[in-house]
């Protein structure tokens, strides 16, 4: 078997990762699996926090043998079997071990790394899903892309715009931003400069986050920031903090939002913007038959 350098090694990583552990894939598995393609718009909003805890224990659930097997498989690939020759099996380990520190330290940095990655990449995914199923129109950084977003003057750190970018551009007071982030730590500190930039009237900070202190809060609320959490989250640890809401009440927010925006409100211009938006997405979504289903029907409404 061919002896890989420390580089060659970390290169293959990052592709057999790609390729092996998808985030969004494992979170779509999950909403199918737990049936919650089946349910009515009003299951969402009635059960919002339990939709987004059962999608993340299920993706837990389903990630971890899936690592140990990806971590098994690339600890393998560095087995030279003529260098055990006449070893004994515990020789044959200590062997492995002590021609491979750097390249299982990697391998263990790698995992660290990747864990809070797609820790990210799969909340995200859960709110996308989530809004799906309540029915809410929306347009995601990750399917429309980037530039976009920063043209538009959305900023890096917007993942979700209900109803969307075209909606953003016309009147900013009936659209909703949303942000997802697992837990906040230092990083919250960019999110009030993103929304200065904005010029939106606000912005909702998804979070699981259990220790965000009173500061952190009453900084985010001046920059009109409202944290999003479960209820459970918000009982637990923020029940007097009416400056944290559930996702039930942000569902409703959109859905409020939503009713501003009739078809008579765009132009034909406007109209084709929003279509050519909605066909990046059911491109990006080919393999996703509900996803799919979404965003045909929202086109459909914009083709009368």
């Amino acid at each position: 078997m061919k002896k890989y350098s420390l580089e060659q090694f970390q290169d293959i990583i990052k592709i057999e990762r790609q390729q092996a552990m998808a985030p969004y894939e494992l979170v779509y598995k999950g909403f199918i699996s737990l049936g919650y393609n089946q349910q009515e718009p009003a299951y969402f909003f009635e059960n919002a926090s339990a939709v987004v805890e059962e999608l993340r224990e299920f993706c837990w659930n389903n990630f971890t043998p899936e690592e140990e097997r990806f971590s098994s498989n690339m600890l393998k690939k560095l087995i030279d079997d003529s260098s055990l020759d006449g070893l004994s099996p515990r020789e044959a380990v200590e062997n492995f071990i002590d021609s491979y520190p750097q390249h299982i330290y990697q391998l263990c940095l790698s995992n660290t790394q990747s864990r809070r990655s797609r820790a990210g990449k799969e909340f995200e995914a859960i709110i996308e899903l989530l809004l799906m199923g309540a029915g809410i129109p929306m347009d995601t950084q990750g399917n429309i892309g980037k530039k976009i977003f920063i043209e538009k003057s959305l900023g890096k750190l917007v993942d979700i715009v209900s109803p969307g970018v075209v909606e953003y551009v016309i009147d900013k007071n009936y659209t909703s931003l949303i942000s997802a982030k697992t837990t906040l730590r230092e990083r919250w500190q960019e999110v009030p400069e993103e929304m200065n930039r904005t010029g939106a009237r606000e912005m909702f900070l998804a979070t699981l986050d259990d220790s965000i202190t009173t500061e952190v809060l009453n900084t985010l609320y001046e920059a009109n920031i409202r944290i999003v959490t479960t209820k459970n989250n918000k009982e637990t640890h923020y029940a007097t903090e009416r400056r944290v809401i559930a996702f039930e009440t942000l569902l409703s927010i959109c859905s409020t939002n939503q009713q501003h925006w009739i078809i008579d409100t765009y132009n034909d211009e406007e109209k084709i913007i929003i279509i050519n938006n909605i066909d990046k997405q059911i491109a990006k979504h080919k393999s996703h038959e509900f996803v799919c289903d979404y965003y045909k029907k929202r086109k459909e409404q914009f083709q009368k």
